[in-house]
């Protein structure tokens, strides 16, 4: 009988260490690292150190709940609906808050972010600023007020949330659901499940894949088994399909059908995904392909807590009320051989055995290389080879590939072989020697200069030694990689590249008259002038020959590209007296058919003496808007390149306006707005972002006289909710009602202190509104009835 794939051991018990039964449970016992875990108890938080011999440390501090942050040692309490947060190392509170309702939940969801969950929504609360909880989305119907919540998780790339609970479902079942929300797009989707997690896998041949990882169960048919899902999420389309894998259903055993998840870990090292559930069964799922690798019931308690230790891959757990904290890890081992064994999988137990490199599957992996090479079926026998990690990668195996002949007009089959491994890494030493031969003899060298640009080849002196007849350059690359000095220099003195030999010359005694040699490469060689011309310039002690010369000597040769990257290296120290030299800099590179250089110098931003005024035109000219409004002051300048706001980023122009005085602003506003519809959208960013500094007045005259009724609709609702200006409300109101959004009136009139009751009563009876129910809500409050019971009577709607 093959070994179990996974170890199970008991870490240590939270009982043995003086931890009450009644602290061991949900609530009052968090894990968030492998680090500590924290037991409130009813006069004492105790803390323990996992790191440190599980040593306890007891503190007299009275709290409902305690976390600790998963990387320091930075401790968050929570009495009522009192958060604080302490740094236990410099003994200091960093930060508290009052929330306006109790917390149902809450978890550290990075080492920088606290997710506090209520009755009704999600916050987070940055650990690295003084700033308050932010509100990231509310909780979606299908997690109501019945439902307990038990996890909440935050992708890697900080765009995805997880949120999910149980409730009581009937028959005595469990539910699950979970919402998914996305950060960008700002929607849910609720899921139907008790457990998820999100994870980062590897995938071949593409960059890697975020995934989530969520159990499946539909309350409206219990019968059906529940269901793994594997999915990528964030891809962005451009880049090919999504990675994912077909729902697949996870084997319940039959003593356990009224059994449910609690917990979905994953262990990112190894890419396999444990499932735990109430009754205390344990599942190992293939984030690849979703098939159950094992499972098996490793406790007959209660799991209420998980965690997952990067560093190792193991999985930790703690049992309610008994408090044993145990540590389920993949026996890698074992891994193969069971999968073999005992689930009969061959094609699992390739795929892992390759992926994660494990012993097991090395006469699977020869029998299958030798089946498919003998039947003539080449790529597939490659990609057997690439998968076994190590095992098949052989100077016998190359020569099994190189016997066999080539079809007409294809790719030889050790060609084929090759390029199969190198989709999936590197090329050891021998294989790296045996590509480059027939890819030389082709004269394929931009190939061989991708592989060693993406580090796919092992150089050695011999690699180098068969490249360099054919490209001096790129033997020198392998000679300096391998380490092999001497025929480094000997590249070098080959290719002329004097910007290389002056230290290499120095390291060994090696002496040049670096003048006359730049005079004689000038028109012969100008990358070879150009490399010796940078060197000297940037030479320790003072540049040794004259910036302004040398530069008109290389344009007099009409040579842009060396002459910009020669002044770059000569003018990096950003000196005042070369202004005239930076100016020339971009001129050549604006008039000369290179702007997108000269954005780029622009765009790092060290040098700042050149002529800024010339340089706008010559932006505008090149039809690099951002960059001419960047350069210009005067406001008919700004205006005319602002003609071309639609071919600017909309970050850049919300953030232009921030360099502009009010008046600048308030008239490049308007012209924008004049231009149409087109601009609507930004000049609404600007105004919700500015409005303090522009004041709300003038950006209300800047919308209506342009009849922008929405855009003033968007501008205002950004505000009116912290504004406590009178003419802020009464213009959101009167927008509100332009646009039909009484609900919105109706809210304004009826929540807010702040408008004028007479002038919005007076808008509100003209206005002849279909819904008068924003006109009920001020008369209301203010004491108008006698009005709206006239106004009511005459427009015949007696009915409110």
């Amino acid at each position: 009988m093959a070994a179990v794939p996974v170890l199970f051991s008991e870490a240590i018990n939270l009982q043995q260490l003086g931890v009450p039964e009644a602290s061991i449970k949900h609530g009052l016992t968090t894990m968030e690292s492998d680090k500590w875990i924290i037991c409130v108890e009813p006069s004492q938080v105790t803390m323990i150190d996992l790191r440190n011999g599980a040593q306890v440390t007891r503190r007299p501090i009275q709290a409902e709940a305690a976390i600790m942050n998963p990387e320091q040692n930075i401790l968050a309490l929570r009495s009522g609906t009192t958060l604080q947060i302490f740094n236990l190392e410099a003994k200091a509170k960093l930060k508290s808050h009052n929330m306006p309702e109790p917390l149902v939940f809450w978890k550290w969801s990075s080492p920088t972010n606290l997710a506090l969950v209520t009755a009704t929504s999600v916050y987070h609360w940055a650990l690295d600023a003084q700033s308050a909880p932010v509100k990231v989305f509310d909780r979606h119907a299908t997690l109501g007020a019945n439902t307990q919540i038990i996890n909440y998780k935050v992708s890697p790339d900080n765009k995805w949330c997880l949120l999910g609970g149980i409730s009581a479902g009937a028959g005595g079942m469990v539910n699950g659901n979970m919402q998914l929300f996305s950060m960008e797009r700002k929607v849910s989707q609720p899921l139907q499940g008790h457990a998820g997690s999100f994870a980062t896998i590897k995938i071949p041949g593409r960059e890697d894949a975020q995934i989530l990882v969520f159990h499946e169960k539909k309350a409206e048919a219990p019968q059906e088994p529940p269901k793994l899902y594997i999915k990528e999420i964030g891809r962005d389309p451009s880049k090919g399909a999504p990675f994912g894998v077909q729902p697949v259903v996870i084997p319940v055993p039959a003593d356990a059908m009224a059994d449910f998840p609690v917990s979905l870990a994953i262990d990112q090292k190894d890419e396999v995904a444990f499932l735990l559930t109430k009754m205390g069964y344990a599942y190992m799922f293939d984030c690849h392909t979703g098939k159950t690798m094992y499972r098996a019931k490793v406790t007959a308690d209660t799991i209420f807590v998980t965690c997952p230790q990067d560093s190792t891959g193991a999985i930790f757990g703690i049992t309610v009320r008994k408090g044993s904290v145990f540590r389920l890890q993949l026996n890698g081992q074992a891994l193969v051989p069971y999968i073999v064994q005992t689930l009969r999988d061959t094609d699992l137990a390739l795929k892992v055995a390759g992926r994660l490199n494990l012993p097991g599957a090395e006469n699977l992996f020869a029998a299958e290389f030798e089946r498919l090479i003998s039947t003539g079926q080449v790529a597939a026998a490659a990609k057997v080879v690439a998968a076994s990690g190590s095992a098949l990668r052989t100077p016998a195996t190359i020569a099994r590939f190189q016997q066999i002949p080539a079809e007409p007009n294809a790719v030889p089959p050790v060609l084929q072989y090759f390029s199969t491994l190198l989709e999936s890494g590197r090329l050891n030493e021998q294989e790296s020697i045996e590509v480059a031969k027939p890819v030389l003899q082709q004269g394929r060298l931009q190939l061989m200069e991708k592989w060693l640009k993406d580090d796919k080849l092992q150089c050695s002196e011999a690699l180098g030694d068969l490249i360099m007849p054919r490209d001096a350059g790129m033997a020198l690359s392998v000679y300096l990689r391998a380490e092999v000095h001497a025929k480094a220099i000997q590249c070098f003195v080959q290719r002329g590249e004097y910007d290389k030999i002056v230290p290499y010359s120095t390291s060994v005694g090696f002496k040049m008259d670096y003048t006359t040699m730049l005079s004689q490469l000038l028109f012969n060689n100008p990358q070879g002038a150009l490399d010796l011309a940078k060197g000297l310039v940037s030479a320790e002690g003072g540049p040794m020959i004259d910036i302004q010369q040398t530069a008109e000597a290389f344009l007099s040769s009409n040579r842009i590209q060396e002459t910009t990257a020669f002044l770059l290296e000569a003018l990096k120290d950003n000196k005042q007296e070369h202004g005239y030299l930076q100016t020339k800099l971009l001129e050549i590179n604006l008039i000369g058919g290179a702007p997108q250089v000269a954005d780029a110098i622009m765009q790092q931003g060290t040098l700042t003496h050149y002529d800024r005024a010339h340089v706008a035109k010559l932006c505008e000219r090149a039809g690099m808007w951002q960059r001419a409004a960047e350069h210009y002051s005067d406001i008919a300048d700004i205006k005319r390149v602002f003609k071309n706001s639609h071919q600017m980023s909309s970050e850049f122009v919300v953030s232009y306006f921030g360099q502009l005085n009010r008046e600048q602003s308030i008239a490049l506003l308007k012209d924008m707005m004049s231009r149409g519809p087109q601009n609507m959208q930004v000049c609404v960013e600007i105004a919700k972002k500015y409005h303090e500094e522009l004041g709300s007045e003038q950006l209300v005259e800047v919308f209506e006289q342009n009849r922008a009724t929405e855009g003033l609709y968007y501008y205002l609702g950004a505000i009116v909710n912290f504004s406590e200006d009178a003419f802020v409300h009464f213009k959101y109101i009167q927008s509100s009602c332009m646009l039909g959004q009484f609900k919105e009136a109706e809210r304004v009139c009826r929540d807010s202190n702040i408008y004028n009751a007479d002038e919005v009563k007076a808008y509100l009876k003209g206005a002849k509104l279909p819904d008068p129910r924003p006109l009920i809500h001020v008369c209301d409050r203010y004491d108008f009835v006698d009005e709206l019971t006239e106004y009511l009577y005459l427009n015949s709607l007696l009915q409110y």
